[in-house]
């Protein structure tokens, strides 16, 4: 059964920031009509654009709020403008920063079509139990930009681990959405960048949190080494931009939930990949809008919000739950499980493995290897359900 799509992160910023998608797919229509049109923006001052137009309505935003936190009149905020916001625009880590970086994730996701994959709870978990041990340079996207959604426990909490954060008070049925886009590296380095925009909100107006993570794949290195990436060991201090204060948390707690969004790339390019189009689940509430009486219309209306208004891949929707057998698993201190299911941690890790095929084995293959027995194409194996039995 078909699960519909909850309003993502590109949703809730066309509802709390407009002006943010209505410039940035402005400008990526204009590129899209040149001849020599870009599959990415790396900066925006490399073209034409309209992000000083937007740079304006934030400003105005601003001091908007600032009217209504303080009482102060709109003419006096004005006066006050030329001290505030230089220092509110420079500021690491604040408003303007993340409009610059909504701006150019959502550039890319419309200059790509705005390609959209929704993961479903089931394939999250098998993903979140898979390691990553190929080549960076097999790594792709199924687009240059592109937008995944997880409804996942699991993916929700390995994203707050990032921070080692408390899950106690998260809420677990808030979509997780990540842009992710490839670009191009500093002339001295051989390979590609991977930008990472996550973020974890619920429609209309909760932005719970959100992290930016850039990785190297290297031609050299595998995906492994890429989830470490280091950028003050790869370019130079002065030049290099990518480079933030604290990414030890990228390297211990962050690693789990950048292998999944590295899995789940690699699944949806993989052979057997179960994808299905889902149209804008919006319009599937239209008709019944209509035919229903104005006093539940509304009610409707609400519900309808409440899902995106892109169309998009559903991906895994057949695949099943993870099914720990309970008869035979005890925890770690000999005592046997209590209930009917257990957690996902006790799966037995899958990897990955590029496979020789082709004329004289020089092309590759992605496969799923699990433990101890070699399986067919990731996907392929991934899409059938999984009984793993703990120790007696």
């Amino acid at each position: 059964m078909k699960s519909l799509l909850l309003s993502t992160y590109y949703d809730f910023l066309k509802e709390n920031d407009p002006f943010v998608t209505k410039y940035a797919e402005q400008d990526a229509q204009n590129l899209a009509e040149k001849e020599d049109s870009p599959t990415v923006i790396d900066n925006i001052d490399d073209y034409p654009n309209s992000f000083n137009d937007c740079l304006t309505e934030m400003d105005t935003k601003v001091l908007i709020k600032v009217v209504k936190d303080t009482g102060v009149s709109f003419e006096h905020a004005l006066e006050v403008a030329p001290q505030i916001l230089p220092e509110l625009r420079s500021a690491p880590q604040g408003l303007y920063q993340k409009m610059n970086l909504d701006y150019h994730a959502v550039l890319n996701f419309a200059l790509s079509g705005k390609k959209t994959f929704h993961f479903s709870n089931n394939l999250s978990d098998h993903l979140a139990n898979t390691e990553v041990n190929i080549k960076s340079s097999f790594f792709q996207l199924p687009f240059a930009s592109c937008l995944f959604s997880f409804t996942s426990p699991a993916v929700v909490k390995a994203m707050y681990k990032i921070h080692g954060e408390d899950v106690a008070d998260i809420d677990f049925t808030a979509p997780i959405s990540v842009f992710l886009t490839i670009l191009p590296v500093e002339e001295s380095l051989s390979g590609r960048r991977l930008m990472l925009c996550a973020y974890h909100s619920r429609y209309p107006d909760n932005l719970y949190f959100h992290i930016k993570r850039e990785l190297y794949l290297g031609d050299d290195w595998t995906l492994e080494q890429s989830l470490h990436t280091d950028w003050n060991n790869l370019v130079p201090p002065e030049a290099n931009e990518l480079s933030t204060e604290d990414d030890s948390r990228f390297y211990t707690d962050g690693l789990h939930f950048f292998r999944i969004i590295m899995n789940a790339a690699l699944y949806i390019t993989s052979d057997h990949a179960e994808l299905a189009f889902r149209e804008n689940p919006r319009k599937e509430f239209e008709d019944s809008i209509q035919r229903t009486t104005r006093s539940k219309r509304t009610k409707l209306q609400k519900r309808a919000m409440r899902h995106t208004a892109l169309d998009y891949e559903e991906v895994g929707a057949s695949v099943e739950a993870i099914v720990i057998d309970k008869r035979d698993l005890y925890e770690a201190e000999g005592s046997r499980v209590e209930g009917s299911k257990a957690q996902v941690r006790f799966m037995v890790r899958g990897h990955w493995r590029n496979q020789p095929c082709g004329a004289g084995g020089q092309e590759r293959k992605l496969i799923w290897v699990k433990p101890h027995f070699k399986g067919p194409d990731l996907a392929e194996a991934i899409n059938k359900s999984y009984v793993v039995k703990g120790n007696s």
